[in-house]
């Protein structure tokens, strides 16, 4: 069923990418704050009372994207709305049983491409960010039941590291990644909001503040994996911080030196690695989008940088926002990805997604800083 749902998910995407290559991406009007705001009026599902990812072709629901932005939506003013999509999304899960990577249009959970516990990891996390008790007590016990096969199923016993024996999704979605990062990141936010929320699970008797900086931290940046190639990418190093396991300024002063020396955040943030340390283990989609989690310019990637580099560099954060700025101007919209020269990335069966609700972690942090 899974499987069958990913289909046609991908039928649809592909047949947006070749329309787009003749209709163009759509153009909002006003200065970049306006623009903003009308993407995130567009990605609201008023009649179904959920935020979507985008306007284009991943108009639904992703736990991780809708957990990048969830505080920034809150601060600017759509906490009912908010928790609106919440209700929505887990509502869904519930009755399917599973907490899943995303809800295609037509209301069904899915794991695109592999379980990964990022999801139910968002979506606690989320909770928690609307300071709602009747949210978190509706909740509570399937969140629990999640998080036991988390740890059951995902964990190992004796580490607390995700397992290396079987692939999980995560932000990059298209990789083949030996126990990520990002995802151990990931199990360590879980951890603590388990703890903050009440819930028991033996997760939480890790410390993955200590566990990510004993297994991925190598004295000058956050590895990508535990492959053991010590490969240098923006994910890892923007969510030991993200996710508030790691808030020591000289390493983050260290990982942002090494991300500028290999020019990860050039033209703007973010890429996920450079060109020369793209991996070989992709799974089939791949082939259908090449290139698409390469060397590439990803706006989420990079907005979540930047609320990173707020908490620790001022002075950078401007010159990131404004170059982010400029960015929204000249395209009249808030794009999902661009080749590695700046160019929106395209493919035969892909065009870049337009209107990203991610635009709200800009607009939250140009409003406070570029004032």
């Amino acid at each position: 069923m899974n499987s069958l749902r990913i289909l046609s998910d991908g039928l649809r995407i592909s047949a947006r990418g070749l329309a787009k290559h003749f209709v163009g991406l759509k153009k909002y009007d006003g200065d970049s704050e306006n623009i903003c705001r009308q993407i995130l009026e567009d990605c609201f599902d008023k009649k179904l009372g959920h935020f979507n990812v985008s306007v284009g072709h991943f108009r639904q629901f992703y736990c991780r994207d809708f957990g990048m932005i969830c505080e920034s939506l809150i601060s600017l003013g759509y906490k009912e709305r908010v928790i609106s999509t919440l209700n929505f999304a887990m509502s869904i899960f519930e009755k399917e049983g599973k907490i899943t990577t995303h809800i295609t249009p037509s209301g069904k959970s899915v794991d695109f491409p592999f379980h990964t516990p990022e999801s139910t990891a968002y979506m606690l996390h989320s909770i928690l960010l609307t300071k709602d008790k009747k949210l978190l007590e509706r909740y509570k016990y399937f969140i629990s039941s999640k998080a036991k096969q988390i740890y059951e199923n995902d964990i190992d016993k004796k580490t607390g590291l995700l397992r290396k024996d079987k692939f999980f999704s995560s932000m990059k979605d298209h990789s083949e990644r030996v126990s990520d990062c990002y995802n151990n990141c990931m199990l360590g936010m879980l951890s603590v909001d388990l703890k903050k929320s009440g819930i028991k699970c033996e997760l939480s008797k890790f410390d993955y503040s200590k566990i990510i900086k004993k297994y991925f931290w190598n004295g000058d940046y956050f590895v990508d994996d535990l492959s053991g190639n010590n490969v240098l990418s923006g994910d890892a190093n923007t969510f030991p911080f993200w996710t508030g396991l790691i808030k020591d300024k000289k390493m983050f002063q260290s990982s942002l030196k090494w991300i500028k020396k290999h020019n990860l955040d050039s033209p703007w943030p973010l890429k996920y690695t450079r060109k020369g340390d793209v991996q070989d283990h992709y799974n089939i989609a791949d082939y259908l989008v090449p290139g698409y989690e390469y060397d590439t310019l990803w706006m989420h990637l990079g907005s979540c940088f930047l609320k990173v580099v707020s908490m620790f560099d001022k002075k950078q954060l401007k010159i990131y926002l404004k170059s982010y700025e400029k960015l929204v101007v000249k395209h009249k919209n808030f794009l999902e990805l661009y080749e590695s020269d700046g160019k929106p990335f395209r493919r035969l069966l892909y065009y870049s997604d337009e209107g990203m609700s991610w635009c709200a972690i800009f607009l939250d942090l140009k409003k406070k800083y570029l004032k």
